[in-house]
C-alpha cells in the first residue's frame, strides 16, 4: 500500500556518492558527507496519488538505524494514516543498493515490498544548489545548518544538515511527481 511513501520522507542521504565532500562555490557552506554509521528517532510525512486517483497521506515517527558499510537502513515505528488517524506499527527495511524496500505491518502481519523511487545518496552533491543557513537552538546552544537543493532524476529533495563537521541529516522533504517513472 504504498509504504514506500513514508520513507521517501526520510530517505534523505545513501549510497550515490563516493563518500567525499566535494568542493563549495565562493560564498557557499561546505558541503558534506554524513556518517556511515549513525541511529536517530525522526518524523515522517507524506501524501501520494494512487493510480485509482484516490489520495493517501500519513504521519510516522520511528527508530531509524543506517549502515552504509552494510547498505542497509532499518526503521521501527508508527504510521498514522490522515485524516482517518489509523495506527499502523511498522518495521522497514531499505536496501539503499537496489532501492528495495520490505515493510512489515505487526498489527496486520503483512508484509508489503516496493521499490524507493528516489536515488540515494550520502554526500551533498556538486549538483546541489544551496539555497540558506540558519541556526536550531538558542543562546550559546546553537546548531548552524545548511539547505540544500538536490534534484536526481525525477526527484526534487530540499535536504538540510548540521554544519560542524558532522553533517548530520535534520530535516529532508522529498517530491516525487512521477514515482513509477
Amino acid at each position: 500500500m504504498f509504504y514506500f511513501t513514508i520513507f521517501a520522507a526520510i530517505a534523505l542521504f545513501a549510497t550515490v556518492s563516493n563518500g567525499l565532500p566535494t568542493k563549495s562555490k565562493m560564498n557557499e557552506p561546505e558541503r558534506c558527507c554524513i556518517s556511515s554509521l549513525f541511529s536517530a528517532q525522526i518524523s515522517t510525512s507524506s501524501g501520494v496519488k494512487l493510480p485509482d486517483g484516490t489520495t493517501f497521506s500519513s504521519y510516522g515517527y520511528y527508530n531509524f538505524s543506517y549502515d552504509a558499510n552494510r547498505g542497509l537502513v532499518g526503521m521501527k515505528g508508527v504510521s498514522f494514516s490522515v485524516p482517518k488517524q489509523e495506527k499502523s506499527n511498522l518495521r522497514i527495511i531499505e536496501n539503499m543498493k537496489s532501492g528495495q524496500i520490505y515493510t512489515f505491518d505487526e498489527d496486520s502481519k503483512q508484509c508489503y515490498k516496493s521499490i524507493n523511487p528516489i536515488k540515494s545518496y550520502s554526500c551533498i552533491p556538486d549538483s546541489a544548489i544551496y539555497l540558506h543557513s540558519f541556526a536550531y537552538g538558542y543562546g550559546d546552544k546553537q546548531i548552524i545548518a545548511d539547505t540544500w537543493l538536490i534534484q536526481i532524476d525525477n526527484a526534487v529533495n530540499y535536504a538540510t544538515v548540521s554544519r560542524d563537521g558532522l553533517c548530520v541529516p535534520l530535516t529532508g522533504n522529498n517530491f516525487v511527481s512521477e514515482p513509477g517513472k
